[in-house]
């Protein structure tokens, strides 16, 4: 079976559809399964060998792009579908993310400029950032957006929880990590649409993608001035307590939990959803390479860094197969080490 991703083109103009089929070819780990001018046929062709991916022009003959896209979002729920077009609209690109009770598939994942669809790299780009985010907006949009606006400076409480929001937290979860109450985050979270212009309905969900890509733009994600969340999973009592003091005296750091074995680290991630966990290879019940590949199935954004008494090349290669950003034996743990592989990792 093929590792490649497997992607149709939905586009009724013919020259344009081949145009992007041969860009996706032109990566090395993507393929075009199929071409299709309409829904009838991208159906067919998705049933006969199952696509992961969809790019799907927004205007197609007697048919709109986002309601084919839920169409099939809702047969085959594993499809991810990106919307692409000429147009540039934050209204447009609402309208696309947006989710409706009655059909739980409903939303979409991806908003792109037919213009910048040139270069097979960045169509690779695009699907790893929704396997990870969920969702991309093109960036031009975004920036067109702002340009038309006059943008007002956010609050130290508003700059905190936009990082929390991009970081993919829940307002519960917000809630705790600000030490504050959850009317209280949902008091920052209105400031900030109403600050970077967003608007639409109460509980819509794409508001909170748009939100969470504007604040990523415009200000790269800047790590510098943001305290990042860390899980610390260590069986060695005194090495956790002293990783412990050492983070939480470091202004860039915030312990969240800090746990002795591998599957309370796996359930401490999933409730906190820190920027960092931090993980012992040797642990008495898994060991660090399982917590690291369990952790990232259900938490892509997590930086995981490994670390163990050994000064080991195996275990390097091997933390990097298991997903790990770094792994950095004890004898040269230290906050600044952390923080220089989990910095660079977001470059």
């Amino acid at each position: 079976m093929s590792d490649l991703i497997s992607v149709i083109v939905i586009d009724d103009q013919l020259v344009q559809r081949e145009g992007i089929a041969k860009l996706v070819e032109a990566t090395d780990k993507m393929r075009v399964v199929g071409l299709a001018g309409n829904s009838d046929e991208a159906k067919k062709l998705i049933e006969r060998d199952r696509a992961e991916l969809a790019l799907v022009d927004l205007v197609l003959q007697d048919e709109n792009g986002i309601e084919v896209g839920r169409a099939l979002r809702e047969l085959y729920s594993w499809l991810k579908i990106v919307i692409y077009t000429r147009e540039k609209s934050m209204v447009l690109a609402s309208e696309i993310f947006r989710e409706y009770k009655q059909y739980p598939q409903s939303g979409l994942q991806g908003y792109l400029l037919t213009r910048n669809i040139s270069s097979s790299a960045y169509l690779l780009q695009i699907y790893n950032k929704i396997l990870n985010d969920g969702y991309f907006i093109d960036p031009e949009v975004l920036r067109w957006h702002y340009q038309l606006t006059k943008f007002e400076k956010l609050t130290p409480r508003e700059e905190s929880c936009a990082h929390l929001i991009v970081r993919g937290l829940s307002n519960s979860q917000i809630a705790e990590r600000m030490a504050v109450s959850r009317r209280r985050v949902e008091n920052l979270i209105n400031s900030l649409y109403q600050k970077f212009n967003i608007y639409g309905d109460k509980g819509d969900p794409a508001r909170r993608v748009i939100l969470a890509e504007s604040f990523r733009l415009l200000t790269s994600t800047s790590l510098l001035a943001y305290e990042m969340g860390i899980v610390i999973v260590e069986d060695q009592q005194e090495q956790r307590s002293k990783l412990c003091d050492a983070l939480n005296k470091d202004k860039r750091f915030k312990v969240l939990a800090a746990v002795e074995n591998g599957e309370s680290g796996i359930e401490a991630v999933f409730h906190a959803r820190p920027d960092i966990v931090l993980v012992d290879i040797n642990l008495p019940d898994i060991n660090g390479f399982q917590v690291a590949q369990r952790i990232l199935e259900g938490f892509h954004q997590a930086k995981i860094v490994l670390t163990s008494n050994e000064e080991s090349t195996l275990y390097k290669e091997m933390a990097i197969e298991a997903g790990a950003v770094a792994f950095i034996p004890k004898v040269l743990l230290s906050p600044d080490e952390i923080f220089k592989v989990s910095d660079s990792s977001e470059k």
